[in-house]
């Protein structure tokens, strides 16, 4: 790829962020996704609700492949509509101690397109009497990826994505509500040099957000797993990224807005290479986190 190729790739990246995540100045915000727009049907607009966060992590360790100690500073958005919903975040990354490159960057940008909504109909279903999830809705998921050297990190993921509701009766028995639950079932197209033609991999993508309590405080976990399945000419990989964070701005009767905690990186075959004796590619990170909803 040329030069001139990478930056028109990088500036049709960042025109797509901009168009994708520009709002109107009256939409909602809400500091946390429910995952539930039944109640948006009261308000008006194209948006349901836009969140927009920033998050540091001043430190972490375990790393693998790239240096073991990094800090990151990663900016995410999310957004509903009345066609569906909308995810993505950019990491900036700084590696402590690397010999060369000091730093590095990466974004997805996940558009997905409610068949519900658009259709005006109730797609709900639960599968099995007893079953753990109930369908909510049934959606066209897309994604894009891109690192900062498009050759090295750059995908295109097509497929259909699931809003999931966690039913008050199923086999783990009752449990408190889920701000939300989504599986994601992607076609998967490696963009770079190296990657087989076409959409070459199958890869399943669960994103969820658990909010609890102790005595007075709240905490909130959610996160998310990756898995590739290796179908093409590189390895199965399965990355699980799960935050666990206390709401600081509940005692300033602020909720939703500051949340401290750490985060857990865990990746098997990470960047689909193969783990080895000679090469270890399974990780397990921790990184301390503070996260502020704008």
């Amino acid at each position: 790829m040329t030069e001139l190729d990478a930056i028109r790739r990088f500036a049709l990246t960042v025109a797509a962020i901009l168009v994708l995540v520009a709002a109107p100045a009256g939409a909602q915000e809400a500091p946390a996704r429910d995952g539930d727009d039944a109640a948006a049907a009261a308000k008006p607009g194209f948006f349901f609700w836009t969140d927009s966060s920033l998050s540091l992590l001043p430190y972490g360790d375990g790393f693998v492949v790239d240096p073991a100690e990094q800090s990151t500073v990663t900016f995410e958005h999310a957004h509903a509509s009345a066609i569906g919903d909308f995810f993505m975040f950019i990491d900036y990354a700084s590696f402590h101690g690397a010999a060369t490159d000091d730093s590095n960057w990466y974004g997805e940008i996940g558009p997905r397109f409610s068949f519900g909504k658009m259709l005006g109909k109730d797609l709900s279903r639960t599968l099995f009497k007893r079953s753990l999830f109930e369908v909510k809705d049934v959606l066209l998921a897309t994604q894009y990826e891109r690192g900062e050297d498009a050759d090295a990190a750059e995908a295109l993921l097509v497929g259909v994505g699931f809003d999931l509701d966690v039913r008050e009766v199923g086999i783990l028995g009752g449990l408190n509500k889920f701000n939300y639950v989504q599986l994601n079932v992607y076609g998967r197209a490696d963009l770079t040099p190296s990657g087989d033609s076409g959409f070459s991999d199958l890869q399943f993508t669960m994103v969820a957000s658990y909010p609890f309590s102790i005595g007075r405080s709240q905490f909130l976990v959610d996160g998310y797993f990756d898995w590739s399945l290796g179908l093409g000419n590189r390895d199965w990989t399965f990355h699980l990224n799960p935050q666990v964070t206390m709401d600081l701005g509940a005692a300033w009767r602020k909720p939703g807005r500051l949340f401290v905690g750490v985060e857990f990186d865990l990746w098997w075959n990470k960047y689909q290479i193969g783990n080895s004796p000679g090469f270890d590619t399974n990780q397990a990170a921790i990184s301390l986190l503070a996260k502020y909803h704008l």
